[in-house]
């Protein structure tokens, strides 16, 4: 990919994704790119064809490691002319490889608990050898400060033009849990499970409706109370505002505090009120308005979930909050200005 940058650009960057629909690539990469274009930065993006983590198959590794090796080596070539590279992890899962070999300067850019694999050693390589690491939370920006002082704080931001409120869902009279995530995301579902059957069989008529890859097998005895939908790109600004409350379940750990709540900002921006758990970044998002409610035990999760679906008032004005807040702080507009400034600041 050779920069093809109009001429009113003032910084040409690109940026090397894990893969076309990572989320970290979608939301942090691609979203913004007709933003940053108008403050003149122009962004490309290399995006492998080679997924950055092994397959599970143990005897395909070594062929898939070396293919992918040999694929990222091409991107020191294709990433010469550009003013600035975007590193978004490990160019091959929790390993440092091939980075220092890519042309400068180079920028990393973290959305996750990357230096918990193999104590770190590949997040403390690689953000040695960057001239600025962007961490998308203060978690992630005090632990990466052990290794460079070259540290900004720029969150995740939402779509707030495409992720509306539904004018009319009808959530009052059919009323919905939502939840959207990946599968590896599943362990915290599942970890509230109780907490959700009890509040499903209370409430006959509510439905839970769940967006992923794949149904999960631990849900299965909610019956006909739970809505599968399977993920497509793009199936957030249409479902996400159907739900009547969102939740965002973590564990309390150092994966669960990297995260960067992009979850909960997507209920925020549809003007849906959240139930999550008060952990990392979701905690401070509830400590900026009355958003929804924060839990840290399963008998909270139902009675937040109990007391949200018997409120219509405060529902819809939690949702309310919350989308004035993601309007506000976390739009696509004010991330793409924060970006500006690190790369005016930098190059």
């Amino acid at each position: 990919m050779s920069p093809d940058t109009p001429t009113e650009a003032d910084h040409r960057v690109v940026a090397i994704t894990g893969g076309r629909f990572v989320p970290s690539r979608r939301f942090r990469v691609k979203a913004l790119v007709p933003y940053l274009q108008t403050h003149g930065i122009h962004l490309d993006e290399l995006c492998p064809r080679l997924s950055s983590y092994p397959p599970s198959t143990k005897i395909a590794r070594p062929v898939w490691f070396i293919s992918a090796l040999v694929e990222r080596l091409t991107y020191v070539l294709r990433a010469n002319g550009y003013d600035a590279i975007i590193l978004q992890r490990e160019l091959i899962s929790t390993l440092a490889t091939i980075e220092g070999l890519l042309p400068g300067p180079r920028i990393l850019d973290v959305d996750d608990a990357i230096f918990l694999h193999r104590d770190g050693r590949a997040a403390r390589k690689i953000a040695s050898g960057c001239l600025l690491v962007v961490c998308g939370n203060e978690y992630l920006a005090e632990s990466f400060s052990q290794w460079t002082e070259r540290i900004a704080i720029i969150p995740t931001g939402v779509d707030t033009q495409r992720l509306r409120p539904a004018e009319s869902n009808g959530r009052d009279d059919e009323l919905t849990i939502g939840w959207i995530g990946t599968v590896g995301n599943f362990q915290f579902l599942e970890q509230m499970k109780s907490a959700l059957a009890s509040v499903l069989k209370r409430h006959k008529k509510v439905i839970f409706r769940l967006i992923s890859s794949e149904r999960p097998d631990f849900l299965d005895d909610l019956g006909d109370q739970v809505d599968f939908v399977q993920w497509y790109p793009g199936i957030e600004e249409s479902l996400i505002p159907t739900f009547s409350i969102g939740i965002m379940p973590l564990a309390d750990n150092g994966w669960s505090r990297g995260k960067c709540a992009f979850k909960m900002l997507q209920y925020m921006a549809a003007g849906i009120p959240v139930v999550t758990s008060k952990v990392g970044v979701n905690a401070q998002l509830l400590n900026q308005d009355e958003i929804g409610i924060g839990v840290l035990k399963s008998d909270q999760w139902v009675e937040a979930l109990e007391f949200l679906l018997s409120d219509p008032t405060s529902r819809h004005r939690m949702g309310a909050n919350g989308r004035a807040l993601a309007v506000a702080e976390y739009s696509l507009p004010k991330i793409a200005a924060l970006w500006k400034q690190q790369f005016d600041r930098v190059l």
